[in-house]
Protein backbone atom coordinates (compact mmCIF):
# COMPACT_ATOMS: atom_id res chain seq x y z
CA UNK A 1 0.00 0.00 0.00
CA UNK A 2 2.99 2.39 1.04
CA UNK A 3 6.45 1.60 -0.11
CA UNK A 4 9.32 3.92 0.51
CA UNK A 5 12.34 3.71 -0.72
CA UNK A 6 15.98 5.70 0.49
CA UNK A 7 14.08 8.79 1.56
CA UNK A 8 16.65 11.24 3.23
CA UNK A 9 15.70 14.68 4.75
CA UNK A 10 18.72 16.62 5.90
CA UNK A 11 18.68 20.29 7.99
CA UNK A 12 22.01 21.76 7.78
CA UNK A 13 24.26 19.24 9.05
CA UNK A 14 21.60 17.29 10.87
CA UNK A 15 20.25 13.93 9.07
CA UNK A 16 16.54 13.54 10.34
CA UNK A 17 16.08 11.31 7.82
CA UNK A 18 18.56 9.11 6.60
CA UNK A 19 18.20 6.64 3.42
CA UNK A 20 15.14 5.11 5.38
CA UNK A 21 12.96 2.46 3.19
CA UNK A 22 10.08 0.53 4.68
CA UNK A 23 6.04 -0.73 3.38
CA UNK A 24 3.22 -1.05 4.98
CA UNK A 25 0.47 -3.52 4.35
CA UNK A 26 -3.20 -3.02 3.71
CA UNK A 27 -5.84 -4.26 6.45
CA UNK A 28 -2.56 -4.32 9.43
CA UNK A 29 -1.53 -1.80 11.88
CA UNK A 30 2.00 -0.58 11.74
CA UNK A 31 4.42 1.01 14.38
CA UNK A 32 6.83 3.49 14.03
CA UNK A 33 8.64 3.68 17.34
CA UNK A 34 12.39 5.02 18.32
CA UNK A 35 13.98 7.53 20.76
CA UNK A 36 13.23 11.61 21.03
CA UNK A 37 14.92 12.94 17.49
CA UNK A 38 14.98 9.17 16.05
CA UNK A 39 13.07 11.10 12.70
CA UNK A 40 10.36 9.56 13.12
CA UNK A 41 7.57 12.67 13.05
CA UNK A 42 10.20 13.88 10.21
CA UNK A 43 8.79 10.53 8.10
CA UNK A 44 5.42 11.29 8.74
CA UNK A 45 5.67 15.04 7.36
CA UNK A 46 7.53 13.91 4.28
CA UNK A 47 4.57 10.97 3.99
CA UNK A 48 1.80 13.88 4.14
CA UNK A 49 3.61 16.37 2.52
CA UNK A 50 4.65 18.78 5.33
CA UNK A 51 7.86 18.75 4.57
CA UNK A 52 9.56 17.95 1.24
CA UNK A 53 11.55 14.97 0.50
CA UNK A 54 15.45 16.01 -0.01
CA UNK A 55 15.77 12.67 -2.10
CA UNK A 56 13.83 9.35 -2.22
CA UNK A 57 10.62 7.77 -3.33
CA UNK A 58 6.77 7.37 -1.86
CA UNK A 59 4.78 5.70 -3.28
CA UNK A 60 0.81 5.47 -2.50
CA UNK A 61 -1.55 2.72 -3.90
CA UNK A 62 0.79 3.04 -6.90
CA UNK A 63 1.23 6.43 -7.53
CA UNK A 64 4.13 8.73 -6.12
CA UNK A 65 3.28 11.20 -3.63
CA UNK A 66 6.94 12.41 -3.09
CA UNK A 67 6.85 16.63 -2.66
CA UNK A 68 2.99 16.29 -3.46
CA UNK A 69 1.01 19.21 -1.70
CA UNK A 70 -1.04 18.32 1.69
CA UNK A 71 -4.21 18.25 0.32
CA UNK A 72 -3.17 16.43 -2.82
CA UNK A 73 -1.86 13.56 -0.88
CA UNK A 74 -5.02 14.02 1.47
CA UNK A 75 -7.45 13.77 -1.36
CA UNK A 76 -5.69 10.62 -2.72
CA UNK A 77 -6.54 9.03 0.88
CA UNK A 78 -3.78 9.45 3.40
CA UNK A 79 -5.39 11.05 6.89
CA UNK A 80 -3.60 11.99 9.75
CA UNK A 81 -4.09 12.60 13.10
CA UNK A 82 -1.14 15.51 14.39
CA UNK A 83 0.27 15.35 17.87
CA UNK A 84 -0.74 18.48 18.79
CA UNK A 85 -4.84 19.57 19.05
CA UNK A 86 -5.48 21.20 15.27
CA UNK A 87 -9.70 21.67 16.08
CA UNK A 88 -11.46 24.90 15.60
CA UNK A 89 -12.04 25.84 19.40
CA UNK A 90 -14.86 28.56 18.94
CA UNK A 91 -16.65 25.25 16.77
CA UNK A 92 -18.96 22.88 18.31
CA UNK A 93 -17.60 19.17 18.24
CA UNK A 94 -20.20 17.95 15.48
CA UNK A 95 -19.06 21.50 13.15
CA UNK A 96 -15.69 20.19 13.81
CA UNK A 97 -16.73 17.09 12.29
CA UNK A 98 -18.56 17.83 9.55
CA UNK A 99 -15.58 19.96 8.41
CA UNK A 100 -13.40 16.90 7.78
CA UNK A 101 -16.60 14.93 5.65
CA UNK A 102 -15.42 16.69 2.21
CA UNK A 103 -11.62 16.93 2.61
CA UNK A 104 -11.47 20.66 2.67
CA UNK A 105 -11.79 21.71 5.76
CA UNK A 106 -8.60 24.30 5.27
CA UNK A 107 -11.35 25.97 2.98
CA UNK A 108 -12.77 27.28 6.38
CA UNK A 109 -15.49 29.33 5.54
CA UNK A 110 -16.25 28.14 2.30
CA UNK A 111 -16.79 24.61 3.68
CA UNK A 112 -19.13 26.28 6.89
CA UNK A 113 -21.47 29.37 5.02
CA UNK A 114 -21.63 28.02 1.41
CA UNK A 115 -21.33 23.93 1.49
CA UNK A 116 -24.72 22.30 2.30
CA UNK A 117 -24.22 19.35 4.72
CA UNK A 118 -26.78 16.38 3.30
CA UNK A 119 -28.94 13.74 5.74
CA UNK A 120 -26.12 11.38 4.89
CA UNK A 121 -23.45 13.54 6.28
CA UNK A 122 -24.85 13.88 9.67
CA UNK A 123 -25.76 10.18 9.56
CA UNK A 124 -22.04 9.70 8.97
CA UNK A 125 -20.40 11.90 11.77
CA UNK A 126 -23.19 10.55 14.56
CA UNK A 127 -22.25 6.94 13.64
CA UNK A 128 -18.00 7.84 13.77
CA UNK A 129 -19.00 9.75 17.10
CA UNK A 130 -20.92 6.45 18.47
CA UNK A 131 -18.14 4.20 17.48
CA UNK A 132 -15.35 6.69 18.93
CA UNK A 133 -17.59 7.32 22.22
CA UNK A 134 -17.89 10.76 21.68
CA UNK A 135 -21.89 11.20 21.10
CA UNK A 136 -22.27 12.73 24.58
CA UNK A 137 -20.17 15.64 23.68
CA UNK A 138 -21.06 16.73 19.99
CA UNK A 139 -22.74 19.93 20.85
CA UNK A 140 -20.30 21.41 23.36
CA UNK A 141 -17.63 24.06 22.00
CA UNK A 142 -14.40 22.46 21.16
CA UNK A 143 -12.20 24.82 23.17
CA UNK A 144 -14.27 23.79 26.01
CA UNK A 145 -13.52 20.00 26.29
CA UNK A 146 -11.10 17.74 28.28
CA UNK A 147 -7.74 17.00 26.79
CA UNK A 148 -8.54 13.06 26.31
CA UNK A 149 -11.80 14.47 24.93
CA UNK A 150 -9.95 16.34 22.30
CA UNK A 151 -7.98 13.78 21.30
CA UNK A 152 -10.72 12.10 20.97
CA UNK A 153 -12.33 14.25 18.47
CA UNK A 154 -9.14 14.52 16.88
CA UNK A 155 -9.24 10.34 16.19
CA UNK A 156 -12.82 11.25 15.02
CA UNK A 157 -12.08 13.56 12.06
CA UNK A 158 -9.19 11.33 11.05
CA UNK A 159 -11.55 8.94 10.50
CA UNK A 160 -14.09 10.82 8.74
CA UNK A 161 -12.02 12.11 6.58
CA UNK A 162 -12.16 9.96 3.46
CA UNK A 163 -9.09 7.82 3.37
CA UNK A 164 -7.10 4.42 2.55
CA UNK A 165 -4.40 5.10 5.07
CA UNK A 166 -4.74 6.36 8.44
CA UNK A 167 -1.60 7.60 10.27
CA UNK A 168 -2.04 8.74 13.67
CA UNK A 169 0.80 10.27 15.51
CA UNK A 170 0.93 9.50 19.57
CA UNK A 171 -2.66 8.90 19.54
CA UNK A 172 -2.66 7.86 23.57
CA UNK A 173 0.28 10.73 24.24
CA UNK A 174 -1.33 12.79 27.44
CA UNK A 175 -4.44 10.37 27.81
CA UNK A 176 -5.48 8.34 31.18
CA UNK A 177 -5.07 4.32 31.62
CA UNK A 178 -8.97 4.11 30.94
CA UNK A 179 -8.96 6.45 27.55
CA UNK A 180 -5.62 4.62 26.65
CA UNK A 181 -7.53 1.12 26.53
CA UNK A 182 -10.26 2.70 24.75
CA UNK A 183 -8.25 4.37 22.20
CA UNK A 184 -6.38 0.84 21.80
CA UNK A 185 -9.96 -0.98 21.57
CA UNK A 186 -10.91 1.56 18.59
CA UNK A 187 -8.06 0.92 16.62
CA UNK A 188 -8.33 -2.84 16.94
CA UNK A 189 -11.63 -2.17 15.67
CA UNK A 190 -10.52 -0.09 12.91
CA UNK A 191 -8.15 -2.50 11.55
CA UNK A 192 -11.08 -5.38 11.83
CA UNK A 193 -13.19 -3.09 9.44
CA UNK A 194 -10.08 -3.36 6.89
CA UNK A 195 -8.10 -0.24 8.11
CA UNK A 196 -4.45 0.16 7.53
CA UNK A 197 -2.74 2.40 10.18
CA UNK A 198 0.36 3.73 10.28
CA UNK A 199 0.95 5.38 14.08
CA UNK A 200 3.99 6.88 16.08
CA UNK A 201 3.42 5.90 19.58
CA UNK A 202 5.90 6.21 22.90
CA UNK A 203 3.64 3.88 24.84
CA UNK A 204 5.54 0.27 24.20
CA UNK A 205 3.10 -1.33 25.61
CA UNK A 206 0.40 0.08 24.36
CA UNK A 207 2.71 -0.44 20.38
CA UNK A 208 3.40 -4.03 21.33
CA UNK A 209 -0.36 -5.14 22.22
CA UNK A 210 -1.55 -2.86 18.92
CA UNK A 211 1.08 -3.27 16.16
CA UNK A 212 1.53 -6.32 13.43
CA UNK A 213 4.00 -4.72 12.42
CA UNK A 214 6.93 -2.43 14.03
CA UNK A 215 9.50 -0.69 12.46
CA UNK A 216 12.25 1.32 14.80
CA UNK A 217 14.35 4.35 14.20
CA UNK A 218 17.71 5.79 15.51
CA UNK A 219 19.14 9.06 14.37
CA UNK A 220 17.56 8.84 11.48
CA UNK A 221 17.73 5.37 10.34
CA UNK A 222 15.74 2.43 10.61
CA UNK A 223 17.76 -0.42 12.65
CA UNK A 224 15.17 -2.92 13.08
CA UNK A 225 11.92 -4.38 11.98
CA UNK A 226 9.40 -7.24 12.25
CA UNK A 227 6.71 -8.39 14.98
CA UNK A 228 6.58 -6.88 18.47
CA UNK A 229 8.10 -10.23 19.97
CA UNK A 230 10.96 -9.90 17.73
CA UNK A 231 11.26 -5.88 18.37
CA UNK A 232 11.12 -6.96 22.59
CA UNK A 233 14.18 -9.24 22.13
CA UNK A 234 16.05 -7.13 19.88
CA UNK A 235 19.30 -6.30 21.36
CA UNK A 236 19.66 -2.78 18.61
CA UNK A 237 16.20 -1.61 19.79
CA UNK A 238 16.90 -2.28 23.50
CA UNK A 239 20.18 -0.49 23.09
CA UNK A 240 18.87 2.61 21.14
CA UNK A 241 15.08 2.69 22.40
CA UNK A 242 15.09 1.14 25.91
CA UNK A 243 18.73 2.35 27.12
CA UNK A 244 19.92 -1.19 27.78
Amino acid sequence: MLQISNLKKHFGGIKAVNNVSFEIQENKITALIGPNGSGKTTVFNLISGILKADSGRIIFNKEEITNKKVNEISNLGVSRLFQQARLFNNLTVKENLLLAINNEDTKFWKNLINYKFTDEDYKKINKIAEVVGIESFMNKQAGDLSFGQKRLVEIARAIINPHKLLILDEPVAGVNPKLRKEILLLLKKLKEKGEAILLIEHDMNFTLNIADNVIVMDEGKVIAEGNPKQIKNNKNVLEAYLGE
